[in-house]
């Protein structure tokens, strides 16, 4: 109840601030066509009525139109990435974590609530009593017969080009001074005293009264009240109440001294009306000749010898309001802030998006995809979506790759994005279109090193050459982020390990063209960081598994020699020559895991033989259908303990992962000693699913 009651404080006051918004552009633009004209400051501040009454509902049923902003981007780890040792950042973390305490209710909000709706239907209730009081009032009013104001009416509307049937002409003893009641059978309520006006007096009344009843201001004088009921706590809803009362009276003087022309007079007749009705019963509702409270402005108005403006607008005008006030109201109702997509804190971890893809139901998936529909900007909604029908619906192939499609082509920067690309298996058709698309996302965006990056991880995965070309593009374009260095420094790595054979490594394809041209070229290149980057990545025991392979350490080292006589103020170099060094041992020592603390890596084989407990993970059912296997891959931290910490997805499956992730956190070590001490251990482990025939 208390979500609920959040929800529509939130939706109250959003659709408030719309609407302040609205009155603002309202403003600007009276002002910038600078007409004093009543009739069009009348119609255009009802526009602005007619968009406050409407947002709430238009809010919800209109499709979102997202608005991006810039934000500070949030320290926070890539999704997917190329090389764990060489980036300390996890891509995901997944750490057991206490089931959260319930979270205590708050009371206010459904106080709130209950006070909003109390005061909405007292006010309605008020609303609906005056309504009621008018109308009978009309009942019990007398019609008028008298020929010379049946005359009068007739002439007066034909001078208004009024169309028939006129409305009706009473008399009531409850009236004080004449009154306009009802829209669509508009009845003219007359005081008792009328037959004791002359015909100009007459005359002038009928017309104005006229003019309210062509121009509706019965119906908007009513929408008014009900929207400063619904929106009781705005400012904007008083004032507009009382602005659209004044100004349907200034437009219907306008009417009245088109006619009779004498301003001084009929200034006399409005402050005579004036008096009585301070003097009588006050009227709530109903349009009345001197309802006005600014009777004194109202009477210089009258008096300041002005060319009255047209009572009523012509169909040309209204026609122009209505268009420029359509996608005014539009543009209020569906405009929605959303951070920019170039925030990689916009959506949850991987893993999360995975596993919760994986749960959803067929009404929920429904539910995704009309709220994509509503907000196409939502990727972490893409996700789960595109994790659902890979994992529950496999056979629905096109919806699937409908939202790769979509992802690639609006937002090729993306973590999310990148990982879909790349984890699926596409038909060769697919996989021509994907490559197109990436394709041309490289060339409409030869600046933007996300882009760039991403697009060489797909287009890699059959030409080396051209992902080495992009990449060397990705870190031009953001020479200041390491991370384009470091998935250079990958690719070289993976093929230059592949001159380097070792039958218990697994090392993913690389053409062997490629693998030559690698290692030639940073045999002989000038880039200190790059060739010292490779250095450290193949002297980590990472690239292909996880024992290093002969020949390997020793070209490492090499690079790293280089590398430190090409930049000899870089003490990174002295500090990897010293972990390789120690690595040929097969444990090195690594920098501080927490301040006072140590973390070694430990190569995967070596730490195999200290597990003591490693529950087996199910295998999934929608991956067994599928017919789904291979390799998951984490980084994952050891604690004193021997328990597992922190697991960090490297590579693997969508249906595997969740399955092969809870497997991990529950495994046991034997606690690591260093110089008699437990420590914190980093190492990589593997969890292969393979299916029996």
């Amino acid at each position: 109840m208390s979500n609920v009651s959040l929800q529509v404080i939130g939706h109250l006051a959003d659709a408030s601030v719309r609407a302040l918004g609205l009155a603002v552009v309202a403003c600007v633009a009276l002002a910038i066509l600078r007409t004093r004209h009543a009739a069009v400051r009348h119609a255009v501040w009802s526009a602005v009525l007619a968009g406050m009454l409407a947002l709430p509902m238009l809010a919800l049923l209109l499709p979102t139109i997202a608005v991006k902003v810039m934000q500070r981007p949030a320290a926070v780890a890539t999704l997917l990435p190329s090389h764990p040792q060489a980036a300390p950042h996890s891509t995901f973390r997944v750490t057991p974590s206490p089931q959260p305490p319930s979270p205590i209710i708050p009371a206010w909000p459904m106080v709130l609530t209950g006070l909003y709706l109390a005061v909405v239907v007292a006010s309605l209730t008020r609303t609906l009593l005056a309504w009621r009081s008018c109308h009978r009032l009309v009942r019990r009013s007398e019609l008028v017969r008298n020929p010379r104001a049946r005359d009068l009416l007739a002439d007066v509307a034909a001078a208004q080009s009024m169309a028939w049937p006129l409305p009706q002409l009473c008399s009531s003893r409850s009236a004080i001074v004449p009154m306009t009641v009802g829209s669509r059978e508009p009845v003219i309520l007359l005081p008792p005293n009328w037959q004791d006006w002359d015909d100009w007096k007459l005359r002038a009344v009928l017309a104005h009264e006229l003019a309210h009843i062509r121009r509706g201001d019965w119906f908007v004088m009513v929408t008014a009240s009900v929207n400063r009921s619904l929106f009781w706590f705005h400012p904007l809803a008083w004032w507009l109440e009382r602005h659209l009362s004044a100004l349907a009276e200034h437009a219907s003087d306008d009417a009245a001294l088109g006619q009779v022309t004498d301003a001084p007079r009929y200034a006399r007749t409005v402050l005579d009306f004036a008096a009585a009705l301070q003097s009588g019963r006050r009227l709530n509702y109903g349009v009345a000749m001197a309802r006005s409270a600014k009777v004194t402005r109202r009477i210089d108005r009258i008096l300041s010898g002005r060319r009255p403006g047209p009572a009523l607008l012509s169909s040309k005008t209204w026609a122009a309001i209505v268009a420029c006030a359509l996608p005014l109201v539009y543009g209020a109702a569906a405009l929605q802030v959303a951070p920019s997509s170039s925030d990689p804190g916009a959506h949850p971890g991987l893993a999360q998006l995975l596993t919760e893809g994986s749960k959803l139901s067929p009404a929920e998936a429904q539910q995704l995809e009309e709220q994509l529909q509503r907000d196409p900007e939502d990727l972490a909604a893409r996700g789960k979506l595109i994790s659902y029908y890979f994992s529950t619906v496999p056979q629905q192939r096109q919806p699937r790759l409908d939202h790769v499609y979509w992802l690639i082509e609006h937002h090729p920067e993306s973590d999310i994005t990148r990982y879909f690309s790349l984890v699926f298996r596409f038909s060769p058709p697919d996989e021509e279109h994907v490559k197109t698309l990436w394709s041309d996302q490289a060339a409409l965006h030869p600046n933007d090193a996300r882009v760039l990056a991403n697009a060489a991880e797909f287009l890699g995965r059959g030409n080396q050459f051209v992902e080495k070309d992009l990449l060397e593009r990705a870190r031009q374009a953001d020479p200041l982020n390491p991370e384009w260095l470091k998935r250079l420094a990958d690719l070289f790595s993976r093929a230059i390990s592949h001159s380097f054979p070792d039958q218990t490594r697994i090392v993913p394809h690389v053409e062997t063209s490629f693998a030559e041209a690698a290692k030639a070229e940073i045999e002989s290149s000038s880039d200190a960081l790059l060739v010292g980057t490779v250095g450290e990545f193949l002297s980590s025991g990472w690239i292909g598994g996880n024992t290093l392979a002969p020949g390997q350490l020793d070209f490492a080292e090499l690079l790293l020699h280089r590398a430190q006589d090409l930049d000899p103020s870089n003490q990174e170099w002295p500090a990897a020559l010293e972990r390789l060094h120690a690595s040929r041992e097969e444990t090195t020592v690594q920098p501080q895991a927490a301040k006072g603390e140590v973390r070694i890596r430990v190569g995967g084989e070596l730490q195999q033989s200290n597990l003591i407990q490693r529950p087996v993970p199910p295998y999934p059912p929608a991956a067994k259908q599928a017919r789904i296997q291979g390799l998951v891959r984490f980084n994952i931290t050891i604690g004193k303990d021997g328990h597992v910490g922190n697991v960090t997805l490297i590579s693997g499956h969508p249906l595997l992962v969740p399955a092969a992730q809870e497997a991990v956190k529950q495994w046991v070590y034997r606690p690591t000693l260093l110089n008699g001490d437990p420590v914190e251990v980093s190492t990589v482990v593997d969890v292969q699913f393979t299916l029996i025939n």
